[in-house]
């Protein structure tokens, strides 16, 4: 988690400057980003952090998958498999202990697999 944490250093260090100009917050519901897609206004164990990740934690023990919505209107790539989804939809995710299902929205490089 330390990697990935340098890796995405650079932007962390753009959504804090936005959150400081403009009062964005760096994790935001899913509507905030997709206000118009309905179902996003409903997911409210998911967080976009920033415009870009999209982050679906595991809430209870012993949980290895997980159901996460991914709002439509983007292409989304899985962080740890690269694996692309359209948007829109809802997938089921392998969270084994080690790995938290993150998504990388549209064609966002941001080099944050170890």
């Amino acid at each position: 988690m330390l990697f990935m944490r340098e890796r995405l250093h650079p932007y962390i260090m753009a959504q804090m400057k936005a959150a400081h100009k403009k009062g964005t917050p760096p994790m935001r519901p899913l509507f905030f980003d997709f206000p118009d897609d309905r179902q996003a206004w409903n997911v409210e164990d998911e967080f976009m952090f920033g415009p870009d990740i999209l982050v679906a934690p595991v809430l209870y023990e012993g949980i290895r998958s997980r159901k996460v919505y991914l709002p439509a209107g983007a292409k989304w790539r899985d962080a740890n498999s690269g694996r692309i989804y359209s948007g829109g939809q809802y997938i089921e995710c392998d969270a084994p202990l080690e790995v938290i299902p993150l998504f990388l929205r549209d064609e966002v490089d941001l080099s944050i697999k170890t």
